[in-house]
């Protein structure tokens, strides 16, 4: 028997601010297993160990552990004789150009009109393969950028020695706690313990280490370097001051360190060499400040007066001390960390970080992974102007793989689908800033290379300084601005933030604009984008190469040009404007080019038939539509849904980490939480290093990120609508987006959504995906498109408790146990309650 209750709760500021003290003090008193990573052993720091030509393996950025608060990040080796803590600004990149003219900053390349028409005609002409006069060598020829892109810069190394022995040591420990964001090392030598703690303040904006000792003396040699040519360190009056340059192509990046030491009453003098040496001491606190001369502003990105922000928060720091500061930042820290926890029913092993990866998974395992991409993520991107990259925050070499950049086929995109879910919301912010400097540079791109007069465009790769260019092989994606809609779109779903829709809606118009341009009819009539590509995957590779990329109306963009059109003619109707451009957009929605199941039974990944059953590539762009996207489904695409089944089969499950990811969150769509699982397994087991981040290989983040939004689309899925309040099955009641085609029954044609789709409730789908893995848990402050949030509680596989809450009002439906609810109206603060 099933029983629903509905109950209004108030409370106010003042006393949600005591109860969260109070909250703190009770969760944070003994650690918990579910948020801690633990060490008996350093990180490997081959960073250090490349100057004794010493290094191999595993090294610095695999071992060592992470800090950030968005901006400002650090890593901790927890090194006996030598500390070092890698310090990374997410603004700060090299190799590239900046404040050029406003078109020539986007790095687009001017095409002729019909340059453009030949490039066009080679797609119509079926020229493939990469031969003179192919699709992908014209691609190439007329449209590619030669501009440079640049890529994301380390800022500076900070190194502490202690003299100490590490033979001599015993009882070594290194952790963080991912819930307080505080790391911690400890270990004793004699009679002596040593204690370092560190954490990295979004409040303040600094790292912060402290050293302490007990029954022993601190002498310490404390150092900046920085891997840029051409910087300056000097030491004076207790502070280490670091001025350099990042190489630009044009216009150089300046940054500046200021490291500021509090030794107490020790001995502390400055050397020549700028490093600082404390002797005797028991109580050392280290304040470091760090900033460069990037400001978002189109098209100069300079003018942040970093030197005066540099001393302004190093200053303000040190005079409220470390106590202080460590307070709010755990408050800070943990508020954000306690609003979604994951508790699944497991005895905690004893065992290290390390040791509990190579121990081929565990329940222990996944519930610590899981908390700590929520960390991860609220660490490398809040209040920062630019987004989190393939690397998150973390970064140590000046030519990173991939450049450490933005990739617009998915990456990117996957860094962000766990942030409302998981309900870590204020981490989307970089991502809608970076997104609208984007639509401002991508006008240009639109106008001169693809002679498109309204909207925007962006290619494949993207950087800091505005870059919206053609990537520099004409295999590579065309456009991505679709793709980047969709997350502006969800993040509005979720929190229902009108004044949010407001800045994002001409960014979303924007890109639907470009598109109604660009959009071409095909042989068929049917209207398709070209030129453009199925990431990164090939096709008729047999009998035109592996590179053989470039294509037509591929069926990632046809999905996510209707989900750009549907989701701009719903915000245009909440908004109440642009009617005119609304129904074009309705008019242009049935001729789009339709999804195909193919002779497989597979959902085509291209409009012809040309999927391979053994090809495993690792991108499954075809699938948007299953995820991130909301249009097929189980409950509602039965023949849709059975041919992505014959799709995710061929592809298999094994992969790379971001591909894990994903695969996890299509197979939870799927409502296969078996499957779901031993993907999730997978990724938490082989793909991921001692510290937990994602093994691609090398690392990069959005693994973590996109295994972590497939946990809550095990647990919670609310990406379907209702418009119909009296249907009593899903099926029944919600939108949907394809409909078979009569004349081509292999065929699903788009359909013009309703207007009563812009006020339709969501609906709440409780553990559509639950594993047997997971017999017994729960997990609160998962958040649900509609503005709300649902914790869960299950036992023996089954929905045991549930209540959705609201903080802005609203109506939604409630699928749990198989069974549909009536609509279920909350004002704001009332909360409603399930139980079996």
């Amino acid at each position: 028997m099933n029983r629903a209750t509905k109950v209004g709760f108030k409370m106010t500021r003042r006393s949600a601010t005591l109860f969260g003290i109070l909250l703190l003090f009770a969760t944070t008193a003994v650690a918990d297993e579910r948020y801690m990573l633990q060490y008996d052993a350093p990180a490997k720091d081959n960073l250090l160990m490349k100057r004794k030509g010493k290094a191999n393996g595993l090294g610095y950025i695999q071992t060592a552990l992470p800090m950030g608060n968005g901006r400002l990040g650090a890593m901790f080796s927890g090194g006996i004789d030598t500390e070092h803590l890698l310090i990374n600004d997410i603004t700060m990149w090299m190799n590239a150009k900046r404040g050029m003219d406003e078109v020539s900053q986007s790095g687009t390349r001017k095409v002729d009109p019909d340059d453009f028409s030949t490039v066009r005609k080679a797609y119509r002409d079926g020229k493939y393969g990469t031969k003179p006069g192919s699709m992908e060598s014209l691609s190439t020829k007329y449209l590619s950028s030669t501009e440079p892109l640049g890529n994301y810069a380390p800022f500076s190394d900070l190194l502490i020695s202690t003299g100490h022995d590490p033979a001599a040591v015993r009882d070594y420990r290194r952790s963080l706690d991912s819930r307080t964001g505080l790391g911690t090392v400890t270990y004793s030598i004699g009679d002596g313990g040593f204690k370092r703690e560190f954490f990295c303040s979004y409040p303040h904006d600094v790292v912060v280490a402290r050293y302490t000792a007990a029954n022993a003396a601190l002498n310490l040699t404390i150092q900046t370097t920085t891997k840029h040519k051409g910087s300056h360190v000097a030491a004076a009056d207790n502070r280490i001051v670091l001025n350099g340059k990042a190489m630009m192509v044009q216009d150089d990046i300046e940054f500046m360190q200021i490291v500021q030491v509090d030794a107490g009453d020790a001995d502390v003098a400055t050397q020549e060499d700028g490093a600082i040496k404390i002797s005797n001491a028991s109580d050392v606190t280290i304040y470091l400040a760090g900033y460069c001369d990037y400001l978002p502003v189109y098209p100069s990105f300079k003018g942040r007066d970093y030197k005066a922000d540099c001393e302004k928060t190093v200053s303000a720091a040190a005079k409220i001390g470390f106590d202080s500061l460590k307070e709010y930042h755990v408050v800070d820290v943990s508020t954000a960390m306690n609003r979604c926890q994951l508790e699944l029913d497991f005895q905690p092993s004893g065992l290290t970080t390390d040791k509990l990866v190579s121990s081929d998974g565990s329940l222990e395992l996944e519930n610590l992974y899981f908390n700590y991409s929520r960390y991860l993520q609220l660490s490398c991107s809040r209040g920062a102007p630019v987004p989190s990259n393939l690397q998150g925050l973390w970064n140590a070499d000046l030519k990173p793989a991939w450049n450490c950049d933005y990739h617009t086929d998915i990456n990117v995109q996957m860094n962000y689908w766990m942030v409302d879910p998981a309900n870590l919301s204020e981490s989307f912010y970089p991502f809608a800033q970076w997104t609208k400097k984007l639509a401002k540079s991508g006008t240009h791109t639109a106008r001169e290379t693809f002679g498109v007069k309204k909207g925007w465009s962006v290619g494949l790769n993207g950087n800091v300084f505005g870059f919206t260019a053609q990537n520099v092989h004409g295999r590579r994606n065309q456009q991505g601005g679709h793709w980047l809609c969709q997350n502006l779109f969800d993040h509005y779903a979720f929190t229902q933030d009108r004044t949010y829709l407001e800045e994002i809606y001409p960014t979303l118009k924007g890109a639907a604009e470009f598109f109604v341009e660009y959009l071409a009819p095909w042989k068929d009539g049917s209207l398709v984008v070209y030129p453009t590509w199925s990431p990164e995957n090939t096709y008729l590779s047999k009998q035109h190469s592996k590179l053989n990329k470039q294509t037509y109306g591929a069926s990632w963009d046809q999905q996510l040009v209707l989900n750009l059109f549907t989701d701009c003619i719903e915000a245009s109707t909440v908004l109440g404007r642009d009617e005119a451009f609304r129904k074009s957009l309705q008019d242009m929605i049935p001729k789009l080019c339709p999804q195909k199941i193919g002779q497989h039974g597979q959902l085509q990944e291209w409009p012809e038939d040309w999927d391979n059953p053994k090809d495993k590539h690792r991108h499954i762009s075809h699938l948007i539509a299953l995820h991130p996207g909301r249009d097929i489904s189980p409950l509602t695409t039965k023949e849709l849904y059975e041919a992505a089944l014959v799709t995710m089969k061929h592809r298999g499950d094994e992969s790379t980490g971001w591909s894990t990811g994903w695969k996890t969150c299509f197979w939870a769509r799927l409502h296969n939480g078996d499957r779901a699982h031993k993907i999730y397994q997978f990724l938490t087991s082989k793909r991921a290093y001692p510290n937990l981040f994602d093994f691609h290989p090398p690392f990069q983040i959005d693994g973590n990120f996109g295994g972590a939004a497939g946990v809550c689309e095990m647990l919670l899925q609310s990406h379907l609508r209702s418009t119909d309040r009296h249907a009593e099955t899903v099926s029944e009641a919600a939108y949907v987006a394809y409909q078979r085609d009569p004349q081509t029954p292999k065929n699903f044609v788009p359909l013009v959504p309703p207007e009563k789709l812009a006020d339709a409730p969501y609906i709440l789908h409780l553990l559509p995906a639950l594993p047997s893995a997971w017999p017994d848990g729960k997990i609160k402050g998962l958040k649900a498109r509609g503005g709300f949030e649902v914790d869960l509680r299950w036992a023996g596989g089954r929905l045991s408790q549930a209540t959705v809450r609201t903080t802005t009002g609203g109506v939604f439906r409630l699928l749990a146990d198989n069974e549909l609810s009536p609509n279920i109206t909350l004002a704001k603060g009332q909360s409603y309650q399930w139980s079996h």
